[in-house]
């Protein structure tokens, strides 16, 4: 009769395997896991490096829907938290100014202001929830400014950094508008 032998695996062969397996496979999770929490900044991070082609000083325009349908340009301005001890962060908050279609068309342009950075930073949406935004700092065209008093104030518990005035990135393009160009 023939007799078998039962090979015994090498136990610290097995061991390193199955250490190395149980670390690649936790840091893969650990990868995922991250970039499925942040898939929000993430995109924007890309939408910016693909679409802003602004430097310091360009010109930014309001687009053509906003002047066609009497919309505003709404500005936002970073507010942070009074008491430091609050749980609250930093994120951004409408400012109280606006730069109103009417304004533009009065003026016969859609210049807004001048490019000054960006910022990807969360703000609230209507149902009290934060979602991060692409926000470009601009210096702002003064002579189309309208303050809007109802929203002059920064959210209770918050005060507004000093700093630039920010606008949504979608808002804005670098042509002066169909409208206006003869």
């Amino acid at each position: 009769m023939f007799k078998t032998e039962v090979q015994q695996p090498n136990d610290k062969k097995s061991k390193k395997k199955i250490i190395w397996l149980t670390g690649s496979l936790s840091v893969i999770i650990i990868l995922v896991a991250t970039f499925w929490y942040n898939k929000s900044f993430l995109h924007l991070y890309y939408f910016n490096l693909k679409n802003n082609h602004f430097k310091v000083n360009d010109k930014l325009y309001a687009i053509d829907p906003l002047l066609n349908h009497s919309f505003h340009v709404t500005l936002f301005r970073k507010v942070k938290p009074i008491n430091s001890n609050l749980n609250g962060r930093p994120f951004m908050a409408r400012c109280g100014w606006i730069i109103s279609a009417d304004s533009l068309r009065k003026y016969k342009t859609a210049f807004i202001g001048t490019y000054t950075g960006y910022e990807i930073q969360s703000t609230e949406n209507i149902n009290n929830e934060y979602v991060p935004m692409l926000f470009f700092s601009i210096t702002t065209n003064k002579k189309t400014l309208i303050k809007e008093e109802f929203r002059s104030n920064p959210p209770v518990g918050y005060e507004f950094e000093d700093g630039p005035l920010y606008i949504w990135a979608i808002d804005i393009t670098d042509k002066e508008s169909s409208i206006f160009r003869k």
